[in-house]
């Protein structure tokens, strides 16, 4: 069954990019599209977000799905261990996993005789949904995406998950349908087509920070935090535990001390000590 593609520009979303004019094309590889498939209550089409490399402005009314999409991206980049979902939306529980997502959860109902609550899903464990990006380097003619896939071996058990890499601009219609359920046949086709395919977020993670031009995991987690931040209570804090690398102090200092003895060892009995280094 073909799977109908729809933008994000309906009744819930005002998506809109801009271009700074009068600026030559960077050089870098920019977003170019966003894109997903039964993933939160975005149900049964592939929704596609364009944004060309341009700035996006995404808004809607509370609950239009605004926090689902940037959560989708979050999962694009960040490894799972890091992620607090819904957290731009300013919840402070983890009220949103990745199971609730795949299986489109989107009301609680109560029983009216045990008075517990359970989620009412819009999917169930049969079905499987992708989350894709694209970027590209408008300057060097590059294109490079990203695509996770999720599915269940398991009714009661989390996602699994297959991380995709490329370089070249992919898209859910063309290229992750078409297969039922057959995972391994959806692996064949990407192999074919060159994907590198990763189990685990580790050498996945790797694959793009290099083309990125990302050194180290800290600017993703940065990323993550500056997304979904709401405030910022304690900056010093913020700094310390987000942007600043891991550093040893100890070794450092008693490099500094060797510099500092050896600075001002005099070279013979008529020459002065010179000034003390400083680190």
């Amino acid at each position: 069954m073909p799977i109908a593609t729809r933008k994000l520009a309906d009744e819930r979303f005002f998506a809109t990019g801009a271009r700074f004019r009068g600026r030559r094309q960077p050089r870098r590889l920019s977003p170019a599209a966003a894109g997903s498939l039964n993933w939160g209550t975005f149900d049964r089409r592939v929704w596609r977000y364009e944004l060309d490399g341009r700035n996006g402005l995404l808004t809607g009314d509370i609950g239009s799905g605004k926090s689902t999409l940037v959560d989708a991206v979050t999962t694009l980049l960040v490894p799972a261990q890091r992620i607090a979902y819904n957290k731009a939306a300013g919840a402070e529980t983890r009220e949103r996993s990745l199971r609730s997502y795949v299986l489109g959860h989107y009301k609680s109902e109560r029983n009216e005789t045990t008075g517990s609550a359970r989620p009412v899903a819009l999917r169930d464990t049969t079905s499987y949904s992708v989350i894709l990006g694209v970027f590209r380097n408008e300057g060097y003619g590059q294109a490079v995406t990203l695509a996770q896939v999720f599915w269940f071996r398991e009714p009661q058990g989390q996602p699994a998950r297959l991380f995709v890499t490329v370089e070249r601009e992919l898209s859910i219609t063309e290229h992750f349908s078409g297969f039922g359920s057959d995972i391994n046949g959806l692996r064949k086709k990407l192999r074919a087509m060159s994907c590198e395919l990763n189990d685990s977020f580790p050498p996945y993670g790797a694959w793009f920070r290099r083309r990125f031009g990302i050194e180290h995991e800290q600017a993703l987690e940065l990323f993550h935090q500056t997304v979904s931040m709401k405030s910022v209570g304690n900056l010093t804090d913020f700094v310390r535990s987000h942007m600043l690398e891991p550093f040893d102090v100890g070794g450092a200092s008693r490099h500094c001390s060797a510099i500092s003895m050896t600075s001002t060892a005099p070279t013979s009995r008529y020459s002065r000590p010179s000034a003390r280094s400083s680190c």
